[in-house]
C-alpha cells in the first residue's frame, strides 16, 4: 500500500488532540472520573518520534534452496569424497527453506578464526518454548560465513511462528560440550516469508551485540514453475596431470552487488566434453521469478585432495536460457587469469544448454513471495448493548491489563498481518456510536478522529487509538455495518495496486457484540465487495444471539448468488472456555480460509499471469515472437478490463 502522505502522528502518551475532531461532549460521556487510568503493563504508544514500524534493512540475498554435502561447507568441494547431484528440498505444500549467512562474527579461537555453525529453533506458542528445528553445516576459519544447508519449515499462515538463530563456535566436530555461544536473533517466519531477506543484530547475554546474520526465505509448494535446465561442456581445459579434467558446474544468482549459490551439479569424471545430468530447480530459486536477473555459471575441475581449479565462467539471464527452444544457446567460458596472460587467448572451451523446460502455476506463498501486500481495517462495535464501560460487565470494559475480549481478538489477528504488511498502518473505525458535540450517530467513524486519515500506526496504535475513543463517543446504535463494508471495498479497489507496481490485499476484520440489523444492505455490499481484493471476518463479541450471521458466512451457506466465498464468521466465546490460548486458536480459525480467498480472487479476475508476468512485460514488448506477442495484448487485456472494471465500482459507489 502507498505510503500514507499525512500518516498517523506518533502518539504521545496516547490519544493525540485533533482539530477539529472531538471536542469536549455536550450531553455525551461525561468525563470520567476515575475512570481509564494509564495502564501498567498494558498497551503503549509508540516513543515520540518513533512509530511501530521498525523498518528492516535491505541486506545482499543468500544462497538459497539447496542441499550441499556438509563437509563442503560452503567452500565448494574441497576435501570430499566425491560430489553428487544437489536436490533440491521442501517438495511439500507449504514448506518454506532458510538459509543463512553472518557478517563480522565474534572470533573465539587463538591460534584461528571461530568455527560458526547455526543452530535454528522455532516454537508456535511463545517465544519461551523453542526446541530444535534444525542446524547447518559448520564453516572452518570463517568469521564471514555462507551456509549451504538449507532448514525447512512448515509454513502455516494463520499460526505464527517463532524462531530464534544461535551462532555457535563449534571446536569439537559436532559436539555440543565444546562449542561457544557467538550470539543469538530472534524473528517470526511470516517476517522472513513477507521481507524475503533479514538481516539480524546477534547480541549475546554478557559480550553484548557482535555481529549480524542474514535470514533467506524461499518456499516449495506443489504449484509453482518448475525449470528443468541440462548442460553439456566442449573443449575445455585440461587441468589434470595424469588425466583430463573432472569438471562440476555451479550456478550463481547475482542480485544486492553478490552473487548466490543456487545449485551445483556432479561430476563428470576424466572427460573434456561433459554431459552433466537435468537439474531441477524453482524459478523463486534460480532468478527470484526475474527473468532478466544475471546468473553466473562457474565450471570448475574438481580435486579430491585440494581446492577445485576454476576451468571458466559465463553469466547469462533465464531470458536467454528459454532461447534455447528455438535457437542454439551456448557461451564461452572465460579464466579471468589466463585471459589476463594470453594475449591470443580466447576461452577454456564451450557451455552448451541442451534443454530449458518450465511447467508455471501458483499459490499463496507465491504471491507473498511476489510482493503481495495484506493490509487489515479494523472495525469495533461502540452500540449502547455492549454495556458502559466503566461497568465491569461491559464488553468494552478493559481489565488491569488494558485488555477485553475487543482488544484480544483484534491483537490476534493483526500480529499475524502484520508480518505481511510493511507500512503497518491500520485503517480503524468505529460504528454505532453518538460523535460529539452533537451526539450524531455514525456508522464509520475514525477511531483517531481524523476521516482523512484514519491510520493507526501498528497494533498498540490501533488500541490506544479504541481506549481513547471509548472515553469520548457515547454508545448508541442501531449495529449496521454496511457502510463500513462499502468504505472497505472502496479502500480495497483503490489500493489493489501500489506504486512500485505490486498488489494489495485488504481483509476487513468486524468486531461486534450483536446481530447487523440492515442484514439485507450486508448481503448487497458483501456480493458487491466479492469482485474486489478482500476478504471479510466477523468476530461475535458476548454471549448475543448470532444465528443469522451464519447466513453471511459461505462456508455454511451456498454461494449461488456470490461470485467467491469471501466471509468468515467466528464467535469469540467458543474459543473462551475451551481453550488454554483463546485468541491464537481465534486467529488460526479467522485466518484459515484467507490463503484460498487471496487465490481465488486473483483466479476469478483471470490475473494469475498479471502477478507474475507484470514484471517482465517490457521484455516481452520487445519480442517479434508472434506467440509472445499475443501473450502480450492478452496480458495489456486483462490490465485494461481490470483497470475499467476498479473505476466502475468506484463510480458506483459514489453515486
Amino acid at each position: 500500500y502507498p505510503p500514507q502522505q499525512s500518516g498517523y502522528p506518533p502518539q504521545q502518551g496516547g490519544y493525540p488532540p485533533q482539530q477539529g475532531g472531538y471536542p469536549p461532549q455536550q450531553g455525551g460521556y461525561p468525563p470520567q472520573q476515575g475512570g481509564y487510568v494509564p495502564q501498567q503493563g498494558g498497551f503503549s504508544a509508540p516513543p515520540s518520534g518513533q512509530s511501530w514500524n521498525v523498518a528492516q534493512p535491505q541486506p545482499a540475498p543468500l544462497p538459497v534452496n539447496y542441499t550441499p554435502n556438509p563437509e563442503l561447507s560452503g567452500h565448494g568441494p574441497a576435501g570430499a569424497g566425491g560430489i553428487k547431484a544437489v536436490q533440491a528440498k521442501g517438495s511439500k505444500a507449504g514448506t518454506v527453506i532458510l538459509n543463512f549467512s553472518c557478517r563480522g562474527l565474534r572470533d573465539r579461537d587463538v591460534l584461528s578464526k571461530s568455527d560458526p555453525q547455526i543452530i535454528l529453533y522455532t516454537s508456535v506458542k511463545d517465544r519461551a518454548n523453542y526446541t530444535v528445528k534444525g542446524r547447518t553445516e559448520r564453516v572452518k576459519n570463517n568469521l564471514n560465513p555462507v551456509f549451504g544447508t538449507g532448514i525447512e519449515i512448515p509454513y502455516v499462515f494463520e499460526k505464527q511462528t517463532f524462531c530464534k538463530v544461535r551462532v555457535i563456535d563449534d571446536d569439537s566436530d559436532g559436539l555440543s560440550n565444546d562449542a561457544d555461544n557467538l550470539g543469538e536473533a530472534e524473528f517470526t517466519l511470516g517476517q522472513a516469508v513477507s521481507k524475503k531477506t533479514l538481516e539480524l543484530e546477534l547480541v549475546h547475554r554478557r559480550w553484548g551485540p557482535k555481529g549480524t546474520v542474514l535470514v533467506n526465505a524461499s518456499h516449495t509448494t506443489s504449484t509453482k514453475e518448475i525449470i528443468t535446465l541440462q548442460f553439456e561442456g566442449a573443449h575445455l581445459d585440461k587441468k589434470d596431470t595424469f588425466g583430463k579434467s573432472d569438471p562440476f558446474l555451479e550456478i550463481f544468482k547475482c542480485t544486492g552487488g553478490q552473487a548466490a549459490l543456487v545449485k551445483r551439479s556432479e561430476v563428470c569424471y576424466n572427460t573434456l566434453n561433459p554431459r552433466w545430468r537435468p537439474i531441477e530447480i524453482t524459478s523463486s530459486q534460480l532468478c527470484n521469478g526475474d527473468e532478466n536477473m544475471k546468473l553466473l555459471i562457474k565450471v570448475y575441475d574438481y580435486d579430491e585432495a585440494s581446492s577445485p581449479d576454476i576451468i571458466g565462467s559465463c553469466y547469462t539471464t533465464m531470458k536467454e536460457l528459454k532461447k534455447v527452444k528455438k535457437e542454439l544457446v551456448e557461451w564461452d567460458l572465460i579464466n579471468e587469469k589466463k585471459q589476463a596472460k594470453k594475449k591470443n587467448y580466447k576461452n577454456s572451451g564451450k557451455l552448451k544448454l541442451l534443454q530449458c523446460v518450465s511447467v508455471k502455476s501458483y499459490s499463496f506463498l507465491d504471491y507473498i513471495a511476489s510482493g503481495l501486500q495484506l493490509n487489515c481495517m479494523v472495525a469495533f462495535d461502540f452500540t449502547a448493548s455492549n454495556g458502559h464501560p466503566n461497568d465491569p460487565a461491559s464488553l468494552h470494559h478493559l481489565n488491569n491489563q488494558g485488555v477485553n475480549q475487543y482488544t484480544m481478538a483484534w491483537t490476534s489477528i493483526g500480529q499475524v498481518i502484520q508480518d505481511y504488511d510493511w507500512d503497518k498502518l491500520f485503517p480503524s473505525y468505529g460504528f454505532g456510536g453518538a460523535l460529539p458535540p452533537n451526539n450524531q450517530v455514525s456508522f464509520e467513524f475514525a477511531l483517531n478522529a481524523n476521516a482523512q486519515n484514519p491510520n493507526c500506526a501498528g497494533i498498540e496504535g490501533v488500541v490506544s487509538a479504541y481506549q481513547m475513543a471509548l472515553q469520548n463517543v457515547a454508545l448508541s446504535g442501531p449495529t449496521n455495518c454496511a457502510p463500513i463494508i462499502r468504505t472497505a471495498t472502496r479502500y480495497a479497489n483503490s489500493n489493489a495496486t501500489t506504486p512500485n507496481g505490486g498488489l494489495g490485499y485488504l481483509i476487513l476484520l468486524i468486531l461486534t457484540d450483536g446481530q447487523f440489523t440492515d442484514m439485507n444492505q450486508c448481503v448487497s455490499a458483501i456480493k458487491q465487495a466479492t469482485s474486489s481484493p478482500m476478504s471479510i471476518i466477523i468476530v461475535g463479541v458476548g454471549n448475543a444471539d448470532f444465528s443469522s450471521m451464519e447466513y453471511l458466512d459461505g462456508d455454511r451457506t451456498s454461494q449461488a448468488h456470490r461470485e467467491r466465498d469471501i466471509v468468515q464468521f467466528v464467535p469469540f466465546n467458543k474459543y473462551a472456555h475451551r481453550h488454554k490460548d483463546p485468541a491464537t486458536k481465534l486467529a488460526e480459525d479467522m485466518l484459515k480460509n484467507l490463503p484460498d480467498q487471496v487465490v481465488s480472487y486473483f483466479i476469478s479476475k483471470q490475473m494469475e499471469d498479471v502477478v507474475f508476468e507484470v514484471c517482465t512485460n517490457e521484455i516481452q514488448k520487445e519480442s517479434k515472437d508472434p506467440i509472445v506477442q499475443q501473450q502480450v495484448k492478452r496480458l495489456n487485456v486483462q490490465q485494461e478490463i481490470h483497470r475499467l472494471e476498479s473505476s466502475l465500482r468506484a463510480f458506483n459507489d459514489e453515486f
